[in-house]
C-alpha cells in the first residue's frame, strides 16, 4: 500500500511539472495574453510588461524593446504606499560631446538578453536611454550625465553601446504606475 501511495504521488508530479513546463514552452516569445499582468500609468495607459517586480520591458515602437527601472511610491512616514510605484533614476550616460548632448552611450546590462540603457534624472523628468544590441565597444568619453546635471571629463571608457532612442518616461507615462 505504502509502495503504491509513493508510485501514485511521483506520477502525478511528473504529470503536473510536464503540464507546466508545456505551458512555459507555449508561451515562450509571444507577447501578454489579454488580461495578463502589466503595468499602467496614471492615465490607465498600459505602458510595459513585468520582467521582475522592479524591471519592465517597455514596447517603443518598430521592433524596440528596453527594460525600465521602476521603485515604490513611499507615503509620508516614509512606508511603501499599496499599489502604487513610480520611475527610477540613478543610471548614467556617457557623451563623446563636452556637454552631454551629443554621441551618447550606455553600460551593457549584466541582465542576460536584455538591450542596454540607463534611466537619468532631469529637470525635464526621468529619461530612459535605449542603447543598441551587440557587442560593447571602447568610446572616448567627454562628458557624463547623472541625476545631478552633466560633468565634463576626459577618458576613453569600454563596455558601452551607443543610444539609439531616448524616452522622458516621466511625461510619456506620468506615474504613478500600477501592475493590473
Amino acid at each position: 500500500m505504502r509502495a503504491w501511495c509513493l508510485a501514485s504521488c511521483v506520477a502525478v508530479a511528473i504529470a503536473a511539472h510536464g503540464a507546466v513546463c508545456a505551458q512555459q514552452a507555449a508561451g515562450a516569445g509571444t507577447p501578454p495574453a489579454a488580461g495578463s499582468v502589466a503595468l499602467f500609468d496614471s492615465s490607465g495607459k498600459a505602458v510595459a510588461r513585468p520582467l521582475t517586480d522592479t524591471v519592465v520591458l517597455i514596447a517603443l515602437g518598430g521592433g524596440l524593446v528596453a527594460p525600465a527601472s521602476i521603485r515604490p511610491v513611499f507615503d509620508p512616514d516614509g512606508r511603501t504606499t499599496s499599489g502604487t510605484a513610480t520611475w527610477q533614476s540613478g543610471g548614467t550616460v556617457l557623451f563623446s560631446s563636452s556637454d552631454c548632448t551629443t554621441g551618447a552611450n550606455v553600460y551593457s546590462l549584466p541582465v542576460v538578453g536584455v538591450r542596454a540603457a540607463a534611466q537619468v534624472s532631469t529637470p525635464a523628468g526621468i529619461v530612459l536611454y535605449v542603447g543598441a544590441i551587440g557587442s560593447t565597444t571602447t568610446v572616448e568619453i567627454h562628458s557624463i550625465l547623472y541625476d545631478t546635471g552633466c560633468a565634463p571629463v576626459a577618458v576613453r571608457q569600454n563596455g558601452l553601446l551607443p543610444v539609439l532612442a531616448t524616452v522622458n518616461l516621466s511625461t510619456a507615462y506620468p506615474p504613478p504606475l500600477s501592475f493590473q
